[in-house]
Order: C-alpha cells, then sequence, then structure tokens
C-alpha cells in the first residue's frame, strides 16, 4: 500500500473520529444541533467513502460530478443550520437564498467548462467560505470555554484554506497525498476540539446549575433537606432556613442526627414511627406533625419527599420540603370553630326560647306556691329550685348569646370610653378575688361596636383572667393602635393554658371549672366574629393574653 492510499485512509478515519464524537455527544445530551452535526458529517464522510476512494468514477459523469457538488452544499448546509439552532437564533433566509444561487451557477459550470478544476470551484469555495464562518463562530462563541473553543475553530479556517486549494492540486501526484493527511489531522483536531468544548461547557452548565439550585435552597422559606438512609442514617443537607423556623442552625443538625427526633412533639412521634415503618408507600400523603421548637413554642409543619434509590432497587436517601404550615393550621381552627359556633347558634336560637318559656310558667307556680300556709315548712326546698331554675335560665341566657341571628347595633363609639365605664365594675369583682387592675389606655382610633356586646366580651374576659389567678395578682387592660389596627389586651399572671385546652379553646361546653358553662369564651368569639375582629391568645408559666384586633372602618 503506497503514501497515497495511507494518506486517504489517514483522511477517512479523522472524518470518521468526528461522525463518532457528534453521535457519542448526541447520545449524551440529545441536543438537535448535534445531531444535525453528526448528519452532516456523515454526508461528508460518504463522500469520501463512495466518491474520494474512486469506487464510483464520478468525475467522468455529469451526474456524479453533480452529486459530488450537492454531497458537500447539502453537508454544509446542514452544518451552518446546527449552528444558528446552537446558538438559539433563527437562520438567516440569506443562506438558503446564496445556496440555491450556487447550485443554480454549478450547474451551469459543468455545462460551460470542461476543467475539473473550474467545476469544483464553486462548491468547495461555498463550503470553503463556509468552514471559515464556523471556525470564527467557534472562536468567537467559545473564547471563554477554555483551549477547545480555539482548537475547532481554527483547525475550521485551515481546513478550509486547505480545501480552497483541491481545485488545482488534486491533478498534482506529489501534493494530493499530503493533501489528504493535512486534512484528516485537521478533522481529527476538530474531533479532539469538540470533546474538549463539549466537557468545559459541560462542566460549566452542571456549576452554573448547581449554584442556581443551591441559592434557591439557601433563600428559600420553606426547609430542604436530604436525608441519607443507607449506609448509616444522617443529614447530608439541610438549607439555613431551617434557623428561622426551628432555632437551630444547619450546623446543629450535621453534628447531631438525634435532634430531628427531639424536636418531634411527644404525641406525634407514633406519626413519625409509622412514617418511617411504611418507607417508602408512606411518602404518597405529606406528613404533618408538630414540633416544639428551641423556644418551647409548638408549630405545624408538613413535610413531603420523594426516594432517592440506587441501581439494584434500594432506597438510599430521602429528599424533600418542610413548610410551616402553623397560620393554615390555626385558619383551619377558627374556620371548624365558626362553623361549631354557628351550628350551637342555630340550636340557640331554635331551642332556647321554647325552654324559657315552660320554666317561667313553672318558677311563677313554684312562687305562688311558697306563699300558701301549708307549703311553709317546705320554704327552703322551694327557694332552692327556684335558684336552680335561676341557674338554668341563666345558662340559657347565655347559650342564646351564641345566636349567629343575634341583631348587633353598631354605632361610632370609643372602645376606652366603655372600659372607662365599666371599671368601677371591673375593680369590685377584681377586689373580692385579691387581684388588683390597671388600665393602660392609649389614644386609638373610634370603632363601629355594639357597646352592649363589648362590655360583655369585657365582663367574660376579664373574669376569666380573674378567675385564672386564685391566689391574687395583677390584670392589666390595654389599648393600642398598630399597622393600622386597635387592639384591647387583657393580660394576667396566671399559671396559663394547658396546651392540650388551648387547642379547644373556644368550643362551646368545654371548661375547665367546676362550675363553668364553658360559653363564656365561645360568646367572646362570637362578639368578635360579628364585629370582624379575631381573638389571638399568648400563653405561658408566666401568665395569658388574650389580643382582639379591630379593623376600624374607613369612611
Amino acid at each position: 500500500m503506497d503514501f497515497a492510499h495511507l494518506s486517504a485512509i489517514g483522511s477517512l478515519i479523522g472524518t470518521i473520529s468526528i461522525v463518532f464524537v457528534y453521535f457519542y455527544l448526541y447520545a449524551l445530551y440529545r441536543e438537535r444541533y448535534i445531531g444535525v452535526w453528526a448528519t452532516s458529517w456523515i454526508i461528508l464522510l460518504s463522500r469520501y467513502v463512495l466518491f474520494d476512494s474512486g469506487i464510483l468514477l464520478w468525475k467522468q459523469t455529469f451526474f456524479g460530478l453533480l452529486i459530488y457538488q450537492m454531497l458537500i452544499i447539502i453537508s454544509t448546509l446542514l452544518y451552518v443550520s446546527g449552528i444558528y439552532n446552537f446558538m438559539n437564533k433563527p437562520m438567516n433566509k440569506w443562506w438558503l437564498y446564496g445556496t440555491a444561487g450556487i447550485s443554480i451557477l454549478i450547474i451551469f459550470f459543468n455545462l460551460l467548462f470542461s476543467s475539473l478544476a473550474y467545476k469544483l470551484l464553486l462548491p468547495l469555495f461555498y463550503g470553503s467560505f463556509t468552514g471559515i464562518w464556523i471556525g470564527v463562530i467557534f472562536i468567537r462563541y467559545f473564547k471563554h470555554q477554555g483551549l477547545g473553543g480555539l482548537i475547532t475553530g481554527y483547525a475550521f479556517i485551515l481546513w478550509s484554506l486547505l480545501s480552497l486549494t483541491m481545485p488545482f492540486t488534486i491533478t498534482i501526484p506529489w501534493f494530493a497525498p499530503w493533501g489528504y493527511v493535512f486534512g484528516g489531522i485537521l478533522r481529527l483536531a476538530i474531533a479532539i476540539g469538540t470533546l474538549m468544548v463539549y466537557f468545559v461547557k459541560t462542566r460549566t452548565d452542571l456549576i452554573t446549575k448547581e449554584t442556581q439550585y443551591r441559592l434557591l435552597a439557601e433563600n428559600a422559606i420553606d426547609i430542604i433537606y436530604s436525608y441519607q438512609l443507607f449506609p448509616e442514617r444522617k443529614v447530608e443537607y439541610i438549607s439555613p432556613s431551617v434557623l428561622r423556623v426551628t432555632g437551630y442552625s444547619a450546623e446543629d443538625y450535621y453534628e447531631n442526627d438525634a435532634l430531628i427526633l427531639k424536636l418531634i412533639h411527644p404525641d406525634d412521634l407514633t406519626l413519625l414511627t409509622d412514617f418511617v415503618k411504611n418507607l417508602p408507600f408512606s411518602i404518597e400523603v405529606p406528613l404533618t406533625l408538630r414540633l416544639i421548637l428551641k423556644n418551647k413554642t409548638i408549630l405545624w409543619v408538613e413535610q413531603k419527599c420523594v426516594p432517592i434509590y440506587e441501581e439494584n432497587g434500594r432506597l438510599t436517601a430521602l429528599q424533600g420540603i418542610v413548610r410551616d404550615i402553623t397560620v393554615r393550621k390555626k385558619l383551619e381552627h377558627m374556620s371548624s370553630l365558626f362553623d361549631r359556633m354557628n351550628l350551637v347558634g342555630s340550636m340557640a336560637a331554635a331551642v332556647a326560647h321554647e325552654i324559657r318559656n315552660p320554666m317561667t310558667t313553672v318558677r311563677g307556680y313554684l312562687q305562688v306556691m311558697a306563699r300558701k300556709h301549708e307549703y311553709q315548712e317546705d320554704n327552703d326546698k322551694f327557694k332552692l329550685m327556684i335558684e336552680e331554675i335561676d341557674r338554668a335560665n341563666s345558662i340559657i341566657r347565655e347559650y342564646l348569646s351564641l345566636s349567629r341571628e343575634k341583631l348587633v347595633v353598631l354605632k361610632q363609639c370609643s372602645l376606652n370610653g366603655i372600659i372607662e365605664a365599666l371599671f368601677p365594675l371591673l375593680q369590685a369583682d377584681a377586689n373580692s378575688s385579691k387581684v388588683s387592675i390597671k388600665l393602660n389606655l392609649n389614644t386609638i382610633t373610634e370603632l363601629m361596636l355594639d357597646e352592649n356586646e363589648i362590655r360583655q366580651l369585657l365582663l367574660n374576659l376579664v373574669r376569666n383572667s380573674i378567675e385564672a389567678m386564685p391566689l391574687g395578682g395583677a390584670l392589666t387592660i390595654s389599648t393600642s393602635l398598630e399597622n393600622s389596627k386597635v387592639i384591647l389586651a387583657i393580660s394576667d399572671q396566671g399559671e396559663g393554658i394547658p396546651s392540650h385546652v388551648l387547642d379547644k379553646l373556644g368550643t362551646p361546653f368545654i371548661t375547665t371549672k367546676d362550675t363553668g358553662t364553658g360559653l363564656g369564651l365561645p360568646i367572646c368569639y362570637q362578639i368578635a366574629h360579628r364585629h370582624k375582629a379575631t381573638i389571638r391568645i399568648s400563653t405561658s408559666q408566666e401568665g395569658t393574653t388574650f389580643f382582639i384586633y379591630f379593623t376600624p372602618q374607613i369612611s
């Protein structure tokens, strides 16, 4: 085998290398432009195999020469199309117009000239010009992608310049083999440079995406985590937002894997245990539970996660999001509370009057019978029965206050004025229980209020606060203006409200008092609801504060 054949084989190997590289990249990334480039190089490879190798005698026939020329044109145009797709730009229409014009001129030159050099001049000039343009694009577009872009760009330019000499050197016996050798080397350089470009591009894209995801995770409001299950259980990653939510930093969780279990509310540990036992099926439903934070407050959270498996199907990790749903839980509780109060209110409206009427009759007859001489010995019994009926009537009266159909008469008035007018009565109740009351009334705007209902609200809350301090203490009634809302606050120094009672606070007939009816707070909630106000509670072992937020109406 002589040098000419070896050089042709070397040139073929260079082209095959490019085809292999582009198909490898397409299989790896599935990018459209890489597939277009791979198709372009296959067309060029078919030209080398069928025509340049001498299998087909294309130089002696009109159609053989035309096919040879069109293969150059088509492969070049496809590569240009891939370049535009790579740059996310629409292909310039002048490339199509120019290609059509060149094709017509090629046919004209084939008919007009007999010299092979002139016949090949137009397609090779078109291909070379395009190759130089592609080389410039690679150099400019990948100037920040390292050495690969420069190698590919300059190899395209040199190969294009070499191709320009083909019509004049193809008939020179000593130069043609060297042309194939140089062409093969340059195509091999293009393959190597392209691989370098895409390895650098892939690394850059991965770094960029990792930076984006890290920024997203580290600035997210929700907690993003990755928990490894195998070979050992540990926290692989947890976002910085965990400090704001739980009071513990991410480093605390990395250092102590058991910290997560310590935060779980004791009543919800069984939920977590069931969740872990039933993995991976349990992840289909979000897990909702309570956490006891560093400051000892309770937080409702909801966590959703996805499983991470090994190739053998073993579950190795969980990645997910933990979201604070405390506000949602409070809204659900308030909605449920209002639904229950409305139900009780409907019952009150329908039943209370029917009960009071016969009881009033019974009380009247008892009073009449108690005056008769023959019943004087049972006077104490009649008195007891009348007191019990009066007590039942007072309960019914409170029960009737829950009626949502109750007519409310709102008028512009001063909340401070109502408190000051009621203060002597409140003070008398407090003094009898060794409790001191202090007023802290600030300047606030007037509100649309029903005075009688606000008095009842104050009486109920103050009496609850007094009863929360059986050994005496201080009670403070204050008003303030904050964020365009008027706030009424009633604070005591009792032992606080237990958590199991706090969750059900405001539910009718729920009480911690031996003689209580459980209707005082539900009535307060209903009064607040009718005034479009909200009640919030802050409680601890040092005392409890009820906050009532009123929204002034804008006239």
